[in-house]
């Protein structure tokens, strides 16, 4: 089995141990556990283990288990995320096959920028830029492009005379994602949503400077623009509906 299939194995094992906590079953041992996931006790314990390593179950009396409150964060975020995620799908697939560029949409996570979605790029040197990343990666915010231009969202949001309104810049980074590579990000402000960043990573050296502004520069606007265009409609009509 490859390492590739053994991880998304081990992801699902653990996502259904989580889902056996509930109201009625709050806690369980492992005995039940692997009778419940049709798995060894040894199986069952390593998965365990690696969620209570995770802050997902904690401890309870006579060696059993328990939901962490951090169990109820991936359901949060993702319940959060949703309504961002799916209209920027479309434009980042359009986006990549402009630009050749691994492309990804970013929020902010505490101090970390969270990937929520990530398309490796095909021109070359990409693949070797996205080892271990892809869709739920975190990274220091102020190493990446997305990051910064979050964080810069939000002091301006605190700070709002600083930005004229309706007016984005592209914020640069270089090597802080990945060794050898550099990205370009724009952050996207639609009312009722939550900001998020677009983001292009390519290998530093790929292209000059005068190229980046050329070539990247504006199809990354062009991206975010529309993505705000959408989240704003879909506000609009969510009102209306409300309303």
């Amino acid at each position: 089995m490859s390492v590739g299939n053994r991880r998304s194995r081990s992801l699902i094992y653990g996502l259904n141990l989580l889902t056996l906590f509930t109201v009625d079953q709050p806690v369980r041992g492992i005995a039940e556990l692997a009778d419940l996931m049709s798995v060894s006790r040894p199986t069952a314990h390593r998965y365990a283990a690696t969620c209570l390593e995770l802050g997902y179950l904690e401890p309870a009396p006579m060696r059993r288990y328990r939901l962490a409150r951090r169990s109820a964060e991936p359901g949060i975020a993702m319940l959060d995320s949703l309504a961002i995620t799916q209209p920027a799908r479309p434009l980042l697939r359009a986006l990549r096959e402009q630009t050749g560029r691994t492309v990804s949409q970013a929020v902010l996570d505490g101090a970390n920028a969270l990937y929520l979605q990530r398309l490796c790029g095909f021109e070359r040197g990409q693949y070797q830029l996205e080892k271990g990343l892809g869709g739920g990666s975190r990274r220091p915010a102020r190493r990446t492009a997305a990051g910064k231009a979050l964080l810069e969202a939000l002091r301006e949001g605190q700070e709002p005379s600083r930005r004229s309104a309706g007016r984005e810049q592209v914020t640069v980074d270089e090597g802080g994602l990945r060794r050898g590579a550099c990205g370009l990000a724009v952050t996207v402000r639609a009312k009722g949503h939550r900001p998020c960043a677009l983001e292009i990573v390519l290998p530093i050296g790929a292209m000059s400077a005068t190229e980046l502004s050329d070539q990247l520069h504006e199809p990354l606007l062009k991206a975010a623009s529309a993505l705000a265009s959408s989240l704003t409609q879909a506000r609009q009509r969510e009102l209306c509906l409300a309303g």
